[in-house]
């Protein structure tokens, strides 16, 4: 069965992507989200995995896509969401740091699959698929 995550593209007034450092190898910058748990929607599991890496409460605007890895049995649900509130946030066991970066300085190391989610959210995309078969390497692509 696949592993299924949510994750988020938010920015802040100036248009910066706010990304989260994994505290776990391979110690990545990534959009905040995580994995849904059992009997749990995606979107709920979206709402609660922003409170606990971030401390933001969200509001969810778009669907972009889902994103594919059948090397990994992989899935993820990206969706483009806007900030309500920013609620006090520290490094813990999951998440190292934060920070708001320029979509054209996005933080080091990130790697080309959560590159191309942050923008294909950027571009307006909406309802599209990308399939990996290696980690970063793409096999195929629906754009609607």
């Amino acid at each position: 069965m696949a592993t299924i995550g949510a994750f988020a593209l938010l920015l802040d007034d100036d248009g910066s992507v706010l990304c989260v450092r994994q505290n776990y190898p391979p110690h990545e910058w990534t959009l905040p989200g995580g994995r849904v748990e059992p009997n749990e929607s995606p979107l709920a599991a979206l709402h609660r995995e922003i409170r606990e890496e971030t401390g933001c409460r969200i509001a969810i605007e778009r669907y972009v896509g889902t994103y594919a890895r059948t090397d990994a049995d992989d899935l993820v649900l990206l969706f483009a969401a806007r900030i309500l509130e920013r609620g006090a946030w520290a490094a813990n066991g999951e998440i190292a740091a934060l920070g708001f970066f320029p979509p054209a300085s996005l933080p080091q190391p990130m790697n080309a699959r959560h590159r191309q989610r942050i923008e294909d959210a950027l571009n307006g995309r909406s309802g599209l698929v990308r399939v990996y078969d290696a980690p970063d390497r793409l096999l195929e692509s629906f754009l609607p």
